[in-house]
């Protein structure tokens, strides 16, 4: 009998299926082995005067504490430590939404607009 990876109550592994849609696996190791052969990078925008770059990925695991869905994150880096934030999507559509609202607000911010 083979043994399977052990997982939390709310840890929660995912793959991306042929279309980018979230499918749950639960094998550690058939995880970890999907997210070292696949892209997981869907958009980084890079604020070259500011230093900011903003990038949306696909992490393929659920919320630790909460066990929601979250496999996609958008994640500022560049800012001061209390700006640089991360926002979990169920979906790469939600995700690149998110993406777009990030950079316009940093933008703004940038401009004083």
């Amino acid at each position: 009998m083979k043994s399977r990876s052990v997982q939390s109550s709310r840890e929660r592994f995912y793959v991306l299926d042929a279309q980018n849609k979230p499918v749950a696996v639960f094998d550690r190791s058939e995880w970890s082995r999907w997210m070292t052969e696949n892209e997981l990078i869907f958009r980084r925008t890079l604020l070259d005067e500011s230093g900011v770059t903003v990038t949306t990925r696909f992490r393929g695991l659920s919320e630790p504490k909460t066990g929601e869905a979250s496999p996609f994150v958008t994640r500022v880096a560049g800012m001061e430590a209390r700006d640089n934030r991360s926002y979990g999507a169920s979906t790469l559509d939600e995700a690149l939404e998110q993406h777009e609202r990030v950079v316009q607000k940093i933008l703004r911010m940038l401009t004083g607009q």
